[in-house]
């Protein structure tokens, strides 16, 4: 028995996930304009690995939710975020820093 399901049930399945009446869910937008968002991002910053800026815009997503935006206004607060966190990450390794350094003496 092959794990391979034919397509004429994968396209059945498609057909119950699309949405009625020709637009999708706002959930369903807001989760495509965040991919497009985390893709412009990835090309935007092509010197760095992409998951380094997948993973920066995520924790960008969390914190601009955690800030209280959310609907329409959150894909272009985490984009705000995450290109300045990706800009400082880019400025410390130009100075020779690897986007960490170490935390002063409290004591």
């Amino acid at each position: 028995m092959s794990n391979h399901k034919a397509y004429d049930e994968v396209r059945t399945r498609r057909a119950w996930t699309r949405p009625v009446g020709g637009s999708a869910h706002g959930v369903v937008d807001l989760h495509r304009v965040l991919l497009e968002v985390a893709e412009e991002l990835a090309a935007e910053f092509g010197e760095l690995p992409a998951g380094s800026v997948m993973r920066c815009f995520g924790r960008s997503v969390k914190l601009a939710r955690a800030q209280g935006v959310s609907g329409t206004a959150l894909p272009e607060a985490a984009r705000r975020i995450a290109r300045a966190s990706l800009q400082d990450r880019i400025a410390g390794a130009a100075r020779g820093r690897r986007g960490w350094a170490p935390l002063a003496a409290t004591a």
